[in-house]
């Protein structure tokens, strides 16, 4: 089950300071991607906040033409948040459903319903795939797959459902979809006709090194969700899709979805993020793993991720620790690092600083992991 647990700390914000967030006169470096991006010298210059659903505004334009750009699709639907784009792009089609077991879209209550489950929900027309990588998995993935695929195609009819997932299963336990498994997944979207939709709420805006991973990764989806880092941390969301959407407000999925204000925090991030910065990102995230397994604490199982989504999963070949990881968690409070857990047993430290992180501010995130994993 994929349910994050957003863990509430002992603490009262009463400000942030660039990537801090401060609480009775101490302050806390944010590494767990709840404010998702924090530390933006902008937040001062915000507009207000004009509806998409009445008017058209300059900042909303030009977030489109800039996002149309970047991606290759033709036209953007906005949202308040990740969840809602998901929602919107699953029912876009109506129909079966397709998504990997690990994967996390949202809270609703179709999102929902797609983020937890295995095998066939014929009730809700939702098949859940096993994904290859995942030590709690089948041994042979690929042949318990088509095995369910065979059964859900009798059951439900496969043809033209809608595929959704992550490349890099956030919630899930930090897991990136191997090649393997990616070429897998392209021939069951032409042997089934399937419309596939990637989730780049966690991914996309720089988290992983990339403004959006999929281009990287040279897949064609039929639509791209987007959330969380878009705006710095102001309610946004999208749906980037080609063709005909009988969407009624003007591409705005719900009231305040891509508003003037958010529209112009949006074009704020996309500013920052340049090649250099992005470069950085990636960089930072393959030096923060490799600094991580050179503790060689004897509590890891495995260190994995990309960029700045990386994952330390805590345990041992046979054990998953949820109640060391806990013990981690504590100790790098105590430290003045916040992080927060992720994975099927809670027991993954999810390592998501903000974009903006600095060098003094990597090597505290170290030297806090050294303390708190020996």
């Amino acid at each position: 089950m994929v349910k994050p647990e957003f863990r509430r700390l002992p603490l009262v914000v009463e400000g942030t300071r660039g990537n801090y967030i401060i609480s009775n006169g101490k302050s806390y470096l944010d590494i767990s991607g709840s404010a998702m991006t924090v530390g933006y010298d902008f937040l001062n210059q915000i507009p207000s906040p004009v509806s998409l659903l009445v008017y058209d505004n300059i900042y909303t334009r030009e977030l489109t033409e800039r996002l149309k750009e970047i991606s290759g699709f033709e036209n953007v639907a906005y949202s308040t948040s990740g969840t809602e784009a998901c929602d919107a792009a699953l029912w876009r089609h109506k129909g079966n459903i397709i998504s990997l077991e690990g994967g996390y879209h949202g809270l609703s209550n179709l999102t929902f319903k797609v983020s937890n489950g295995s095998g066939i929900d014929k009730t809700n027309s939702i098949v859940h795939l096993k994904v290859d990588g995942r030590r709690d998995e089948v041994e042979d993935v690929i042949s318990y797959n088509e095995n369910l695929l065979e059964d859900a195609h009798h059951l439900l009819n496969l043809r033209n459902s809608t595929l959704i997932l992550e490349i890099i299963q956030s919630d899930g336990g930090l897991y990136e979809l191997s090649e393997d498994f990616l070429k897998y997944i392209e021939e069951k979207i032409e042997e089934y006709d399937l419309r596939l939709i990637i989730d780049e709420v966690y991914t996309g805006f720089g988290r992983s090194g990339e403004m959006l991973l999929f281009k990287r990764k040279n897949i064609k989806p039929d639509m791209v969700c987007l959330g969380k880092g878009m705006a710095a941390g102001f309610p946004m969301g999208a749906v980037l899709y080609n063709g005909d959407w009988d969407l009624p407000y003007h591409g705005a999925i719900s009231m305040q979805g891509g508003n003037m204000a958010t529209s112009f925090a949006s074009l704020k991030v996309m500013d920052f993020l340049t090649e250099e910065n992005l470069r950085m990102v990636r960089e930072n995230g393959e030096r923060i793993i490799k600094e991580i397994k050179e503790i060689q604490s004897p509590y890891v199982y495995e260190v994995r991720g990309r960029g700045y989504m990386i994952g330390i999963e805590i345990g041992t070949e046979k054990t998953y620790d949820q109640e060391r990881a806990d013990e981690i968690r504590k100790k790098l409070y105590e430290n003045g690092i916040i992080i927060t857990l992720v994975g099927k047993h809670n027991n993954v430290v999810k390592i998501t600083p903000p974009i903006t992180l600095t060098e003094i501010e990597i090597e505290r995130l170290i030297m806090g992991l050294k303390k708190a994993l020996i």
